[in-house]
């Protein structure tokens, strides 16, 4: 049975647990990252839980100092051992970061233990026990807060930074449209607890190694291009750019954002192989044009800002030309209303 919990019910519920396993998705960004652990350090701290946070694979470089220790893998005898999972920032199943243990798929169907499903992003189709999904809420950290200030407890300075961080990345340093009156309110009580801005900022937006900066200059400088009048501006990241600069995906928060700042685009798209499927982020900085639907129309999901796609049994030509299609149909129909 699955069920949707409001804010005061999900913080009732954690309340109840005394081990809870938390678990994002994978290859995590600064809103996963902050969720997660700013909801580590809040159970820990203030409620008195053994929390964990489970992440397979390594994070972004530029989170490193700030998240310290984590498990990367635990036992299916493990898992059993926790009285509830809190997912976090996740809209699918198959995007579940949960290592050889449990398979994300059959993950939520597991009777031991519930899992109780927190997220921001439209078309969310994890249908966990209990389920708190909420699109307006601009991330997923701020609905970690609000659950943690439901309860009652004074928050510590750690985990206000860790949500600070997810908020502040996700609405782009609160530059994107997902910024509402209860973002910043919600920002400026975290701000009231202690959360370290400068640590933030510094983490998500001055933290970027050489190899990355060189290897941003070379993919404008060679695979930037322009369609639709230049409203569609897109990139491909070939495989010898990767090993050029040896550079890892998991620390590309934020390049496709260098798309998305040339004048007159209202959509973006950047999108590489990656084993035998390839990896598409699509933003749009124009709600008149949402990526959301076109991504959910592909088997992809996110929001209607901020969109991603897996494809597979196509070719680098082939996505290109599937990309260009479907862009094209979004800035069409808004031409004709």
């Amino acid at each position: 049975m699955s069920e949707a919990v409001s804010i005061p019910e999900a913080a009732a519920l954690l309340l109840e647990q005394k081990r809870i396993l938390i678990l994002t998705h994978e290859r995590p960004d600064g809103d996963a990252i902050g969720s997660s652990f700013g909801m580590r350090e809040f159970l820990r701290q203030c409620c008195g839980c053994e929390a964990e946070v489970v992440l397979p694979a390594p994070p972004p470089e530029r989170y490193q100092e700030l998240i310290g220790e984590y498990k990367t893998t635990l036992t299916p005898e493990e898992v059993a051992q926790y009285d509830l999972i809190l997912l976090l920032d996740c809209a699918n199943c198959e995007r579940i970061a949960c290592g050889p243990a449990v398979d994300p798929v059959s993950l939520p169907e597991l009777s031991r233990p519930p899992m109780l499903n927190v997220d921001h992003h439209k078309g969310n189709n994890v249908n966990a026990r209990w389920n708190v999904v909420m699109p307006q809420i601009a991330a997923a950290s701020q609905l970690a807060a609000e659950i943690a200030m439901a309860m009652k407890r004074p928050l510590p300075e750690r985990a206000a930074t860790f949500w600070l961080l997810g908020i502040v990345t996700d609405t782009g340093a609160f530059r994107f449209s997902n910024t509402l009156s209860n973002t910043l309110r919600v920002t400026a009580d975290l701000l009231d607890c202690g959360a370290n801005l400068e640590c933030v900022v510094n983490a998500a937006y001055y933290s970027k190694p050489l190899n990355q900066q060189k290897f941003e200059a070379e993919l404008l400088e060679t695979q930037e291009k322009l369609a639709f009048d230049g409203r569609y501006i897109y990139a491909y990241i070939p495989d010898e750019l990767f090993a050029k600069y040896d550079f890892d995906m998991r620390d590309g928060e934020g390049v496709i954002d260098l798309l998305r700042e040339v004048a007159g685009t209202k959509i973006a798209a950047l999108y590489y192989r990656k084993g035998d499927c390839f990896k598409v982020s699509l933003r749009s900085k124009d709600q008149r044009y949402p990526v959301g639907p076109l991504a959910r129309g592909l088997g992809g999901g996110g929001h209607d800002m901020a969109a991603g796609i897996t494809l597979r049994g196509m070719d680098q030509k082939q996505v290109e030309a599937l990309l260009l299609e479907k862009v094209a149909a979004v800035l069409g129909e808004r031409e004709e209303d």
